[in-house]
C-alpha cells in the first residue's frame, strides 16, 4: 500500500517495544487496520497522546505489499472523545459499539458507512444525551450493518406478549405457539419502543426504565445469539448503566 492519507478511529492500542506503539484503527477505505507507531512514546514523534484509544486523528501511512501492518508516518488529534473517559457506562459503550463496528468493516473493505456510523456515536457518548435511547438506536444501526437487522412488527394489535424468537429473526405474530429455540416473551411497550428507534435512530423518547430494560435485553440477547457470544464490554455496559436512561 503506497503512503496516503486517511481519518481513522482508534479501537484499541498496545505496546510494540520500549519507544513503539500498535493501534488497530478503523478508516473509511480501508476497514479496519493494524499500525505501528515507532518511537510513538518520544517527545520528538509528535504522537505522544494522540493516539489514545476513541480518538479522531488524520494520519498517513503505508507499507510494503503483504506486510502485516501499516507503518503510521505522522498523526494529527482531530477529537480526543474526552467526555466517554469521565464515566464507565459511556467507556463500557463505547466498547460494545466499537467491537461491533469492527466487525462491520473487515480489512480491505469499504467501510464509510461504519466508519460515521462509529463516529458518531462516540461523539453522542462524549455529549450529555441519556445512555437508554442512544444505545437502542445505534444497536439497531449496527445489527443493520452487520446484516442482522431483527424483524418488528409495527403497529402491534394488542397488548399481549409476543414472542421474539432468535433464531428466526424477530417478533412473531400474536397468538404463535412458543417456538422450540431459544425465544422470550416481550411486551408490546419494548417492542414498540425499538420500533420507533428503527424509524429514528436519533429520536427522543421518553420510557419507563423498565421499557428500555427490556429493550436492551432483547437487543443484547440476540447479539448474543448471532454472534456466538456477548460484545466483550456488554456485562461492563449493564453493570455500570442501571439505569441506563437517566444522564
Amino acid at each position: 500500500m503506497k503512503r496516503q492519507s486517511s481519518p481513522i478511529i482508534v479501537l484499541r492500542r498496545w505496546p510494540y517495544s520500549e519507544s513503539s506503539l500498535a493501534i488497530r484503527v478503523l478508516t473509511p477505505a480501508h476497514g479496519t487496520l493494524s499500525m505501528l507507531a515507532k518511537g510513538a512514546y518520544k517527545p520528538k514523534s509528535g504522537m505522544m497522546g494522540v493516539l489514545d484509544t476513541w480518538v479522531l486523528a488524520e494520519v498517513e501511512f503505508g507499507s510494503p505489499e503483504g506486510a502485516e501492518m501499516q507503518s503510521l508516518y505522522q498523526a494529527r488529534l482531530i477529537d480526543r472523545m474526552s467526555g466517554i473517559s469521565l464515566q464507565p457506562d459511556r467507556l463500557a459503550a463505547a466498547g460494545v459499539l466499537a467491537e461491533l463496528a469492527e466487525l462491520a468493516a473487515p480489512p480491505g473493505q469499504e467501510s464509510t458507512s461504519t466508519f460515521l456510523f462509529l463516529l458518531h456515536q462516540l461523539q453522542a457518548l462524549a455529549g450529555k444525551q441519556a445512555l437508554a435511547p442512544l444505545m437502542c438506536g445505534a444497536l439497531l444501526q449496527v445489527l443493520d450493518l452487520l446484516g442482522l437487522s431483527p424483524r418488528l412488527l409495527p403497529d402491534l394489535p394488542s397488548d399481549d406478549m409476543l414472542w421474539f424468537d432468535f433464531e428466526n429473526g424477530g417478533v412473531l405474530e400474536a397468538d404463535s405457539k412458543r417456538p422450540s429455540g431459544h425465544a422470550i416473551l416481550t411486551s408490546k411497550a419494548a417492542l414498540n419502543l425499538l420500533q420507533s428507534f428503527r424509524e429514528d435512530p436519533k429520536a427522543t423518547i421518553r420510557a419507563k426504565d423498565e421499557e428500555f430494560e427490556e429493550a436492551l435485553t432483547i437487543l443484547g440477547q440476540f447479539l448474543h445469539f448471532h454472534l456466538e457470544r456477548p460484545p466483550r464490554a456488554w456485562n461492563a455496559l449493564r453493570k455500570y448503566s442501571q439505569p441506563l436512561n437517566r444522564q
